[in-house]
C-alpha cells in the first residue's frame, strides 16, 4: 500500500487525506454544508496535485461508511466508486463513529463518539486511545438519548456531532460537561484518520472492492423511507 486515499463525507465536514508508507501525506477539511457532491472530485483534485500523486498511482483508499449524513454518505461512496471504476483497487470500510475518535489527538483514555440520529436517538460507539493506538470497546449502536446519557461515564472524553441538524438538542444535557467536545468548534481531520486506520490493517478480512462497499446506517428503516421519497 504505497498511497491510501481516505474520504469521509458522512457528516457537515468534508474531509480527505492521504497516507503513503503508514505516514501522513496531506489532509483537507472543509465544512461545506450540503454541497459535498459539488466539492468531492475538487477536492480530491486538489489533494492529489498538491501532493505529486497521480489518480492512477492510488490503489487502495478507505471511506466512511456510517453511521450519518443520508445523503452525504452516498455521495462519498458513489465518488469512490467512480474514481476506481475500470480497474483493481483495494477499499477499506470504516466506521464513521471510529474516524471520528481516529482523529483526536489532544489526549488519551477513553473517547466516546456520538452522533445525533434525530427523533431522540443517538448513534454512539466507545473507543480507547493509548499513544497512536485506538481500540474499540463497544459496538456502533443506535439508542435513545436517555440511554446514551446513562451510560457516559464522568472520565469519558465525549466527541459530538449533530451532522448539522441546526436545531439538535440531543447534546444540551453534555454542556456543562468539560470533557464534551462538539465537533462543530474542535474540527477533526476525519478523512486523514480513514486513511491512517486503513494503512495500519492489512491483510484485514474487512478489505473489500469499491462495487461492494454499501453504507451502514444504523436506522435501515428511516433511511430507506428517505430514498424512496427522494425517488418518488
Amino acid at each position: 500500500m504505497k498511497y491510501v486515499l481516505g474520504i469521509d463525507t458522512s457528516s457537515v465536514e468534508f474531509g480527505i487525506g492521504l497516507v503513503s508508507e503508514n505516514r501522513p501525506v496531506m489532509a483537507l477539511s472543509r465544512y461545506l454544508g450540503n454541497s459535498h457532491a459539488e466539492h468531492i472530485s475538487q477536492g480530491i483534485d486538489y489533494l492529489l496535485a498538491a501532493s505529486k500523486v497521480a489518480a492512477a498511482d492510488i490503489s487502495h483508499a478507505a471511506i466512511a461508511v456510517g453511521p450519518g449524513s443520508f445523503t452525504g454518505l452516498r455521495i462519498g461512496i458513489a465518488f469512490l466508486k467512480g474514481f476506481f471504476f475500470g480497474r483493481e483497487a483495494a477499499v477499506y470500510p470504516v466506521s464513521s463513529l471510529e474516524s471520528m475518535a481516529g482523529s483526536w489527538h489532544a489526549r488519551e483514555g477513553r473517547i466516546v463518539c456520538a452522533s445525533d440520529a434525530r427523533n431522540g436517538e443517538v448513534f454512539w460507539a466507545r473507543f480507547e486511545r493509548h499513544g497512536a493506538a485506538v481500540t474499540r470497546l463497544s459496538n456502533d449502536v443506535l439508542s435513545p438519548v436517555e440511554q446514551f446519557a446513562e451510560a457516559i461515564a464522568d472520565s469519558d472524553i465525549i466527541l459530538t456531532d449533530t451532522l448539522g441538524y441546526a436545531r439538535s438538542s440531543a447534546f444540551e444535557f453534555l454542556k456543562v460537561t468539560p470533557l464534551a467536545f462538539p465537533v462543530e468548534q474542535f474540527p477533526l481531520q476525519r478523512g486523514l484518520s480513514c486513511a491512517t486506520i486503513a494503512a495500519s490493517r492489512a491483510g484485514h478480512p474487512a478489505w473489500t472492492t469499491a462495487g461492494d462497499i454499501v453504507p451502514q446506517y444504523l436506522n435501515t428503516v428511516q433511511a430507506e423511507k428517505k430514498r424512496m421519497s427522494t425517488v418518488v
